[in-house]
C-alpha cells in the first residue's frame, strides 16, 4: 500500500532508540555510575513520559496536530542525544533525560492514531502490524549498529552519530508526513495482539489508550493486574542493571550491545509465534509458562550475579528472557481483551497501561 510508504521515514528514529537503550547505561557507568544511578535515570525517564503521553495524547486530540506532536518526538530525540554527547557528569545525563523525556513522549500516543487515519479502515490491523514489524527489527539494527561502531568511537560520539540519525527522521517527517484531521473513537480500537512493543526501553513502542488510574469491580481482573504490577517491576529490577553487572564482569562496551542485540531480537521473533500459540492453548495456560519460565531463568540470571561467573551465561540467559517476556506480553493483552466490557476498552487498556508503566518506574527505583 502506498499510504504505507511513510512508515520508513520512523526507521533512523527506532535505529537511534534501539542503539541509546544500550548506549545510555554504557555512558552512566562511564561517568561513575552503577545500577542504583542507572535504575534512577531509567526511572525518572519513565515517570515523565508515562505522563506526557497522556499530555500530548490530548493535545492531539484537541488540535489535530498529528504531525506536530510526531516531530516534536524526533526533535526531543534529536537533542536530547547532541547534549548527552556532551555530557560531562551525571547529574547532566539526569537533567536532560528528565527535561526532554517530556518531548521524545508527544510521539508515543499519536503515531498509532496517525497510522489509522492514513490506512483504510479495512487495513489497520495489517498497518499496525506491519509498522510495529519495521520499528522493532529497526531496534534489533540499531544494537547491532552500536555494537560495531563502539570499536572505534567513544560513547559520546556515537551519541552524536545517534543523533544525527534521528534527524533523518525529523526532516523527511517535516518533508512527507501531512496532517490527519479524520476522527477515530478510542475507545472502540482493539489491539492487535501480535504486535511489537518496544520500551526506550521502558515505554510502549505506541500508545493508543491513554492511562486511567481506575480498578475494576471484577476481582480476577484486579488480581491481574496486581500481577502485572509485580511482574514488569521484577522485569525492571532484572534488565535495567544488566550493563552495569556486564561491565563489573568485565565485559566490553561491544558485548554489553550483543546482549541488548540478543534480548530484543528473541522478543521481536517470537511475538507473532505467542500469537499462534495463544490460539492453541489458551490465553492463561500461554501466560502462566511465561511467567514461570522467566522465573526459573531469573533465579539462574541471579545465581550467576550473586557468584560473578562468566559474562557469556548471563548474555546467553539474558537472551532467553527475551523469548519469555513474548509470552508474558502477548497473553496479557489477550486476557485484557478478553475481560473487557464491550465499548469500554479502552478504559480497560488504560487501567493497564498505568500499572505496566507503573511496575516499571517502580522496579527502576
Amino acid at each position: 500500500m502506498k499510504s504505507q510508504k511513510f512508515f520508513y521515514i520512523f526507521v533512523p528514529f527506532k535505529i537511534a532508540q534501539g542503539c541509546a537503550s544500550v548506549l545510555l547505561p554504557l555512558l552512566i557507568v562511564e561517568l561513575g555510575g552503577k545500577a542504583k544511578e542507572v535504575g534512577i535515570v531509567l526511572g525518572l525517564y519513565t515517570a515523565v513520559s508515562m505522563f506526557g503521553t497522556v499530555f500530548w495524547g490530548k493535545i492531539s486530540d484537541k488540535f489535530k496536530k498529528r504531525k506536530t506532536c510526531i516531530l516534536i518526538g524526533f526533535l526531543g530525540t534529536f537533542l536530547s542525544y547532541l547534549l548527552l554527547s556532551m555530557a560531562s557528569n551525571l547529574y547532566e545525563v539526569i537533567l536532560i533525560q528528565t527535561f526532554f523525556a517530556l518531548f521524545i513522549a508527544a510521539e508515543i500516543p499519536v503515531t498509532t492514531v496517525y497510522i489509522l487515519r492514513s490506512t483504510n479502515k479495512f487495513y489497520w490491523d495489517d498497518a499496525i502490524g506491519k509498522f510495529n514489524k519495521i520499528g522493532g527489527w529497526a531496534w534489533v539494527t540499531g544494537l547491532g549498529i552500536g555494537a560495531i561502531t563502539l570499536f572505534f568511537v567513544s560513547i559520546q560520539n556515537l551519541f552524536l552519530l545517534n543523533s544525527f540519525v534521528s534527524a533523518i527522521s525529523l526532516i523527511l517527517g517535516f518533508k512527507y508526513l501531512k496532517q490527519k484531521p479524520i476522527h477515530i473513537n478510542r475507545r472502540t480500537f482493539k489491539l492487535r495482539l501480535t504486535q511489537i512493543v518496544e520500551r526506550t526501553k521502558y515505554i510502549p513502542n505506541y500508545l493508543i489508550h491513554l492511562p486511567a488510574i481506575r480498578i475494576t469491580g471484577n476481582k480476577k481482573v484486579n488480581s491481574f493486574l496486581i500481577s502485572t504490577f509485580l511482574i514488569l517491576m521484577a522485569s525492571s529490577l532484572i534488565c535495567t542493571p544488566i550493563v552495569p553487572y556486564l561491565k563489573i564482569l568485565g565485559a566490553g562496551s561491544s558485548l554489553c550491545f550483543f546482549a541488548g542485540f540478543m534480548h530484543s531480537s528473541a522478543s521481536a521473533f517470537m511475538y507473532r509465534r505467542t500469537g499462534k500459540e495463544i490460539y492453541k492453548k489458551g490465553t492463561l495456560k500461554t501466560l502462566k509458562y511465561g511467567i514461570l519460565s522467566r522465573a526459573v531463568l531469573s533465579l539462574l540470571m541471579a545465581i550467576l550475579i550473586i557468584y560473578k561467573e562468566i559474562a557469556v551465561g548471563i548474555i546467553i540467559l539474558y537472551a532467553l528472557l527475551g523469548i519469555t517476556w513474548s509470552y508474558i506480553l502477548i497473553p496479557s493483552f489477550s486476557y485484557m481483551s478478553k475481560t473487557s466490557k464491550k465499548n469500554r476498552e479502552g478504559g480497560a487498556f488504560g487501567t493497564f497501561n498505568f500499572f505496566y508503566s507503573l511496575g516499571l518506574l517502580t522496579g527502576n527505583f
